[in-house]
């Protein structure tokens, strides 16, 4: 710092401070602040640098994310520095960019971007001759270790982590050190190895306390606490979940405090201490929605958008370019012949022609762009309508089947509570008797009954707790942490919550449930509330169907609808995978839409009945878990009027 203050030179200075910044971001916390991007971009802007420019968004971007936690401002920053970018052709800082985006996508769960900002950026990387190819391999490297660590694809994982590793501590650099210890005991946790899991993060936090690094340690406990509270290291996991919720309380981080909150909530699950995790629960929730809200995805979109159309703009830059540089070598050809008038003539009405047409061209360009802007945010403002919808449709119907099962137990409990009050009312008037008239084997035989009755309340007022528990859970938005869970309870609760839902708006609907579950069928590692929301969509789907087959007053039909479960070990290498069957004995689905029904918005339902995106929601789960999702059905053959034999979709999970 004393060598920039005695810097006259605003190239210098300039370079100075991104040094710096550059080493900090190396080997210790970050502690860039908003006077040092001021710096940068007034440096940038008087010297009229698009170099410097570019440089100076890049950081404005990285101060924003990292330090404010405002993903959105930075993702805008990014994609300003971007175009000057590739105007320069700089590899280093397209590269630098590209990661940058991805850890903002990473944040927003969008793995999809993230893979496709970290693959550019990869094919982006310096010469192997630059002094910053290292700087910026190291970044790939740990960007690709992320992405498969978090999508469970662990022999990638494993391949990239190796190399991170080796890169890092080949370059001294303390921070990717730290981070890739992380990622190490992350991947070890997830196969299983808990012994080598936890020398690894016992690296990462001697490595985190050398360099200080209290923000950047959200991506450490996030992964650690987990580990420790699925290895009942409860006293371990209260004190680090106190640490990370103090660092989101000093830094005011919204990404920070979506991972404390959450880690707070995960742990008051754990110790069964449900008031606490209900209110836990509710500031996660504000905390992803400020982060997760609808308008800001459509602000993400929208930049997206824009950047795709300035590529889609320069490209049509290009093009011209390289027209007009064909047409001058054309004119100068032409030039050496200017003996011949009639040919310069023809010449002349050809370029005003063609003036005429490339004007003509740019208007109607213009004119698409704004159509295609136009039937962009209609587009955004419908889909956000009826998204809406089918959540609370999906709501409402998760709400009504509760509410029947919660009934069941209640009513025992008032039945059960009369009877003791009028059992004590006859005891009571035993009580007043005199000893001689006291029938003591009465006495004690309504005592056993209020004993009898007392259990049997406290058992239903269990039962009644257990579903408001499990209402909490259904309620909660996924944390995108995945758990073991028992597939058979899963696919029985939400069939149960499926049929009574429906029971509750149509009194007059019926139909038999059949269950084939697999005994032997293992935990599987998922994220409970969204493959729970998969099987009530399918499940919603099958009763819709017998339901309207039903309509049709078919001699002998019974509704029937049916789900099963089966532990299959024909998928090759591994312990093979778990497949959930969903079937009804409906109509079918016609064959010439078959091939649509996993597209967004597509529906065979009535206007108003259906959203058209449950289905398509439910796919894009299923491939989010490595699964596959998939239909086979019996419709009625074309040209003639008879009913269908049904419909079968089958979820497939990998075990890993």
């Amino acid at each position: 710092m004393n060598l920039l203050s005695k810097t006259v030179k605003p190239a210098e200075r300039f370079n100075i401070l991104v040094k710096i910044l550059e080493y900090q971001d190396s080997y210790e916390v970050l502690t860039i602040d908003s006077s040092a991007c001021a710096t940068l971009l007034k440096i940038g802007q008087d010297q009229k640098s698009e170099a410097m420019l570019a440089t100076a968004y890049n950081w404005i971007g990285y101060y924003l994310f990292f330090v404010k936690g405002d993903n959105i401002a930075a993702l805008e920053y990014y994609f300003k520095a971007m175009p000057l970018a590739e105007k320069l052709n700089d590899k280093r800082r397209i590269s630098s960019l590209c990661f940058d985006i991805g850890n903002i996508y990473n944040i927003m769960q969008n793995q999809n971007e993230v893979l496709k900002y970290t693959r550019v950026g990869g094919n982006n990387l310096p010469d192997k001759s630059s002094p910053m190819f290292d700087y910026m391999l190291v970044q790939y490297q740990r960007n690709m270790t992320r992405y498969y660590s978090d999508n469970r694809q662990l022999d990638s994982a494993l391949y990239y982590v190796k190399a991170f590793t080796e890169t890092s501590y080949r370059l001294g650099l303390l921070n990717f050190k730290y981070q890739a210890m992380i990622q190490n005991g992350y991947i070890h946790a997830q196969t299983g190895e808990n012994e080598l899991a936890e020398t690894f993060f016992k690296k990462a936090m001697e490595i985190g306390v050398s360099i200080d690094a209290n923000t950047r340690s959200a991506p450490f406990y996030k992964v650690y606490i987990p580990f420790l509270i699925s290895n009942n290291r409860i006293d371990d996991a209260k004190l680090q979940t106190q640490q990370m919720w103090g660092i989101s309380q000093r830094n005011k981080n919204p990404n920070y405090k979506l991972v404390a909150t959450g880690l707070k909530r995960e742990l008051f699950e754990r110790l069964n201490q449900m008031d606490s995790a209900y209110f836990y629960s509710r500031l996660e929730a504000n905390a992803r929605e400020l982060i997760f809200s609808q308008n800001n995805q459509n602000i993400i979109q929208a930049i997206a958008f824009k950047d795709q159309l300035r590529g889609i703009e320069e490209e049509g830059r290009r093009a011209t370019y390289k027209s007009q540089f064909r047409q001058y070598i054309l004119l100068g050809g032409l030039g050496i012949f200017t003996i011949i008038a009639l040919l310069l003539y023809r010449n002349n009405l050809s370029r005003k022609k063609a003036n005429g047409l490339l004007l003509l061209q740019k208007s109607e360009i213009e004119m698409q762009k704004r159509n295609v802007e136009n039937a962009l945010a209609n587009l955004k403002s419908t889909q956000s309508q009826l998204i809406q919808s089918e959540k609370m449709a999906s709501l409402g119907e998760l709400t009504a089947g509760i509410a029947h099962e919660i009934q069941n137990p209640l009513n025992f409990v008032n039945n059960f509570s009369e009877l003791n009050k009028e059992l004590v009312s006859e005891i009571q008037d035993i009580r007043r008797k005199t000893q001689e008239n006291r029938d003591e084997v009465l006495e004690e035989e309504i005592l056993r009954d209020i004993k009898t009755n007392s259990e049997k309340i406290n058992h239903h007022g269990k039962r009644a707790a257990d579903i408001v528990k499990g209402m909490l859970q259904h309620s909660r938005s996924s944390s995108g942490v995945k758990e073991p869970t028992d597939i058979n309870v899963l696919c029985d609760e939400y069939l149960r919550l499926s049929y009574h839902g429906l029971r509750a708006k149509d009194k007059s609907f019926n139909a038999e449930m059949k269950t084939d579950f697999d005994a032997s069928l293992p935990k599987v590692n998922l994220i409970p509330q969204d493959v729970g929301r998969v099987v009530l969509n399918l499940l919603t789907n099958a009763f819709y169907a017998v339901n309207e087959k039903s309509k049709m007053n078919l001699s002998g039909y019974e509704p029937t609808v049916t789900v099963s479960t089966i532990h299959s070990l024909s998928s090759g290498e591994g312990r093979g995978e778990v497949l959930i069957r969903v079937s009804d004995n409906g109509n079918g689905i016609p064959e010439k839409v078959l091939d649509k029904i996993f597209q967004p918005f597509f529906t065979t339902k009535p206007t108003g009945q259906g959203t058209g995106l449950g289905l398509s929601l439910s796919y894009d789960i299923v491939k989010s878990h490595g699964g596959e999702l998939k239909v086979e059905t019996k419709p009625a053959r074309p040209g003639t009027d008879g009913e269908g034999e049904g419909t079968t979709f089958t979820i497939q999970l990998p075990l890993q």
